[in-house]
């Protein structure tokens, strides 16, 4: 595939089809430069102005008779700039990442806005009151016999656990959920760490039945306590009101300590 002549064609539809736009970019493994045969190609059109054009798909069939799925979101220029730095993700598992993001197309006077803020970084997005609710969800589906809901709560209790570990061993940024999957499971958490985090990701090879995801899910939720109670007055800031002196005090370690 002649990508640079791909994203010409691409550039030529979206200004056809938007003429007010400012700019075009691509973000996603394209932009990466790692895309694979099934990618899908991922495009921002920057318009001046507030719009009503809606997140859509288009297609284009290619040399090969492959069908190419594009995404096409529409921001304005200046919420493209604010946007440029800001808190992570789910799909990084919270963990700090980066948007890499390629310029297709520009005015000048767009391209000298986003001179620098093309590719976007997150930075960590500790959500301790979050894994908190999560693992209330655990417990309370255990409760009742609702092993779906327990697997479905243990999912929350696992995507928030790995960035309250890098508040204490902090880690690069993650391109990818792939990559921001490998990055959480080589955090230092400990014996068994990397089996509950898979187990209540519902990535674990076999079966899991609820009582061992749930305990798996309290687990991991005491092992964040445990690493953050250290350091609540440094990371104060970091978290929700009340929660640092809930972690000093032993709070959280009663809250969730008991029968799963």
């Amino acid at each position: 595939m002649d990508q640079t002549a791909l994203f010409d064609r691409w550039v030529l539809r979206l200004r056809h089809e938007q003429p007010q736009a400012c700019a075009i970019l691509c973000h996603g493994s394209f932009a990466r430069g790692t895309h694979e045969p099934d990618s899908d190609l991922d495009l921002d059109v920057l318009v001046a102005d507030a719009t009503a054009w809606p997140y859509r798909s288009a297609f284009e069939t290619l040399a090969d008779g492959r069908l190419l799925h594009a995404t096409i979101q529409t921001a304005t220029l200046a919420e493209w700039i604010d946007d440029a730095e800001g808190e992570s993700d789910a799909w990084a598992l919270y963990l700090p990442s980066v948007e890499v993001a390629r310029l297709l197309w520009a005015t000048p006077d767009a391209a000298h806005a986003l001179a620098g803020r093309i590719t976007r970084a997150r930075r960590t997005a500790p959500q301790l009151q979050d894994l908190l609710e999560a693992f209330a969800k655990v417990r309370n589906a255990r409760r009742r016999g609702d092993a779906l809901g327990v697997a479905l709560a243990a999912q929350g209790v696992a995507l928030r656990v790995p960035a309250l570990l890098a508040l204490a061993h902090p880690v690069a940024p993650v391109h990818t959920p792939r990559e921001a999957l490998a990055t959480a499971l080589a955090l230092p958490g400990g014996p068994g760490y990397r089996d509950d985090l898979l187990a209540c990701l519902g990535l674990a090879e076999g079966p899991a039945d609820a009582a061992a995801r749930a305990a798996a899910a309290q687990r991991l939720t005491h092992l964040a306590i445990a690493v953050l109670a250290p350091r609540a007055g440094a990371i104060a800031d970091l978290l929700e009101a009340g929660l640092a002196a809930a972690l000093q005090d032993g709070t959280l370690h009663r809250l969730v300590d008991g029968p799963i």
